[in-house]
């Protein structure tokens, strides 16, 4: 599992194929950030402009922060969501581990 530090920035790349492997253009793409450690909702559903084939979403550092300081990690998971309501309709989703930084690097 992907491990981010504390206040750092995260990059998500999404790459939608067809069954074949086929590179595919989705109608819609949705993104959403959630804090499962702490049942958090970060960032709510998020429509991305000009959908393509191979897309990537930068979660800013000011995502990536410890909630509750006496834990040593939390887990946040990135949701997609593409083409809501359509026939190939298609959910995903990936978690990584927000490490708490406590040394002279932590907040």
């Amino acid at each position: 599992m992907l491990t981010v530090n504390e206040k750092s920035p995260v990059i998500m790349i999404m790459v939608f194929t067809d069954e074949l492997g086929a590179p595919l253009i989705p109608n819609t793409v949705h993104w959403r950030l959630d804090d499962i450690t702490n049942d958090i909702e970060i960032v709510p559903w998020t429509l991305l402009a000009s959908p393509a084939s191979t897309m990537s979403v930068t979660i800013p550092g000011s995502n990536n922060t410890i909630e509750d300081e006496s834990r040593t990690e939390e887990i946040h998971i990135f949701g997609v969501r593409v083409d809501d309501t359509l026939p190939g309709e298609a959910h995903a989703e990936s978690e990584y581990i927000v490490k708490n930084l406590k040394g002279p690097t932590g907040p």
